[in-house]
């Protein structure tokens, strides 16, 4: 089998389009909204968000102060261990990725494959 060049292209294309679109449409980078989902799912240390979305520590920080700053998560110390972190999202970060799937935001047509019926 023959690896196309080309269609990985048109993919990358359509990644940074859905990510303007996902920009203008709530002000979230792709990053920030994957961090969004990634907490929605559960996974709340910042290690373990890191890992999930192959962030660098110092990059996943900046994520995190980001949405941090539009009230989106809060990060609270650990509850088992005071040097540990746990990231939560707020009611306004639960409305915003809950309204993800009824957004008018332009999914390009490279990237239909990755729409569900219902969002986890």
């Amino acid at each position: 089998m023959m690896l196309d060049l080309c269609s990985i292209r048109k993919l990358q294309t359509a990644i940074r389009t859905f990510e303007e679109n996902l920009k203008k449409e709530t002000g979230l980078s792709l990053n920030d909204a994957l961090l969004l989902c990634a907490t929605r799912k559960g996974i709340n240390e910042p290690g373990a968000l890191a890992k999930e979305l192959e962030l660098s520590p110092s990059r996943l920080t900046r994520v995190l102060d980001t949405l941090e700053k539009r009230d989106l998560i809060v990060r609270k110390v650990s509850q088992t261990d005071r040097r540990g972190i746990s990231v939560s999202l707020t009611e306004a970060g639960q409305e915003l990725i809950g309204n993800y799937s009824c957004s008018g935001i332009q999914v390009p047509e490279e990237l239909k494959f990755t729409q569900t019926e219902q969002n986890n």
